[in-house]
């Protein structure tokens, strides 16, 4: 296929697709951590995940594509696994919170980063916090997000993890449920009411720790302190803390800030279910506009997505000649943007000789992707074509989320001069006289699970819908 429209080559800023890395490795010590880099910049952020993790897995979740999707537009993004969970090196002892700052250093050797701004959640959070005290010239800043200075109760710090179970019940609980979801479970219990999501926490599990070896990082947890390290975090810190998260009490957050002599505390309430245990759209705001200054922020809207590529762009260069390809070239995208003006389409990106096009309604996208085939073909090109309808976050005239990888995934599965379209595209427009053949079920590169895939019944008379 001749456009880098869809390859993977294709620059996530410039269309909004996150290719998931392969997975590296740094050594920390006599431990093996391995990590995972996406895109480029001249910033750096490190994401510390809290308590169990494993960065194959945590991707084949979109919403977690999307939020690391969000951060590549601030930086470089570096994901690690500590010692003792995932991918990393595993063990039969704890893991102090020192040893965990020091997984994190490594990374950043390995991955060529001299100085980052870092950002962790719960035990994550403190690890940053431990690393910016005992490694000043390697942090630029901190986000610590649900991070407990303290991972017990304890004099002077009555603000300790609020779960149904303590000590040895909960770590007994944890062993008993372990690889059942007991994570999401037990702190954002109405995320399990989806399927998906609770399938991914399942397998997150499975793949991050054994049993034994999540109760050991548990109670490692729990054995937290960094009260002495605070005063020593030299660099600007945003504490964050997300009020609808009621499992943890906000003076906790305020105390950490108060604490910092960099520090300041923003609570942030999201709207929705908490999926992931991740920030919401609005608690990434919060960090945008700490390390940047400003937030883009984003319009959330259900939109139909239209990718096209022409079929064996190469074979046809060399055969006519640069010059005859960029008149045909020119030709044809004088001639989908037309047909764009004409169905009320938006032209998201044009890289090369492919399109990435939004519609506010499927039927618009359909005809609109009938007629560029049909214009095509007169002017001795063949396209492929994907259609895909879904949510998508709207930010500065670019399409965020996994619904744009998987219209270009689809567009890459169809055939010269065929058009395919999702189980979604095909159920909104059911009963609008527009038909379909079933084209089998595919695996999506990148994209989580098997989607089945319809093709557009070309020259149908539109009067049967399937």
């Amino acid at each position: 296929m001749g456009s880098q429209l869809l390859g993977a080559e294709c620059s996530a800023a410039s269309r909004g697709v996150v290719v998931i890395p392969s997975t590296d490795y740094a050594r920390s010590g006599e431990a093996d951590i391995a990590f995972k880099v996406f895109g480029e910049g001249s910033r750096d952020l490190v994401v510390s995940f809290a308590f169990t993790s494993n960065v194959d897995v945590f991707f084949e979740l979109s919403e977690n594509i999307e939020f690391v999707e969000r951060l590549m537009k601030l930086g470089r993004v570096i994901c690690f696994d500590k010692r003792g969970t995932g991918l990393s090196e595993r063990g039969t002892d704890f893991v102090t919170i020192e040893q965990h700052s020091d997984d994190l250093i490594a990374v950043l050797d390995a991955a060529g980063s001299e100085r980052a701004v870092l950002l962790g959640w719960f035990d994550g959070g403190a690890a940053c916090l431990t690393a910016a005290a005992r490694y000043p010239d390697r942090v630029q800043s901190v986000v610590a997000s649900e991070t407990l200075a303290v991972g017990h109760r304890t004099k002077g710090f009555p603000w300790g993890i609020r779960f149904k179970f303590q000590g040895a019940a909960m770590r007994a609980f944890l062993t008993a449920g372990w690889g059942k979801g007991v994570i999401a479970r037990g702190m954002a219990p109405e995320s399990v009411a989806d399927s998906r999501v609770l399938s991914w926490w399942m397998r997150l599990e499975t793949q991050s720790a054994s049993p034994r070896g999540a109760a050991r990082l548990l109670e490692a947890a729990e054995r937290i302190d960094i009260r002495p390290y605070l005063p020593r975090v030299r660099v600007p810190v945003l504490v964050l803390h997300d009020s609808s998260f009621r499992t943890l009490p906000p003076e906790a957050f305020q105390w950490l800030a108060d604490q910092l002599p960099d520090g300041r505390c923003k609570l942030v309430q999201r709207d929705g279910s908490d999926r992931s245990l991740l920030p919401s759209d609005d608690l990434v705001d919060e960090i945008e506009e700490f390390i940047v200054g400003t937030r883009s922020g984003g319009r959330r809207e259900v939109a139909t997505l239209v990718v096209t590529d022409v079929a064996g762009s190469t074979d046809a260069v060399a055969r006519s000649g640069d010059a005859s390809w960029r008149d045909l070239l020119t030709a044809h995208r004088d001639s989908v943007r037309h047909s764009l003006a004409r169905f009320s389409g938006q032209e998201i990106v044009t890289t090369g000789d492919g399109f990435f096009t939004l519609f506010s309604i499927p039927s618009s996208a359909i005809r609109f992707a009938e007629e560029v085939v049909g214009d095509a073909s007169e002017l001795g090109l063949k396209l492929h074509v994907g259609i895909h309808s879904s949510e998508v976050v709207i930010r500065d005239s670019d399409v965020i989320g996994i619904a744009a990888h998987v219209v270009a995934r689809v567009a890459a599965a169809a055939g010269p001069g065929e058009i395919l379209v999702t189980e979604t595209v095909r159920g909104l427009v059911d009963g609008s006289h527009v038909r379909f053949q079933p084209a089998g079920d595919f695996t999506l590169k990148g994209v989580p699970g098997t989607w089945p895939l319809f093709r557009l019944v070309a020259g149908s008379d539109h009067h049967t819908s399937a």
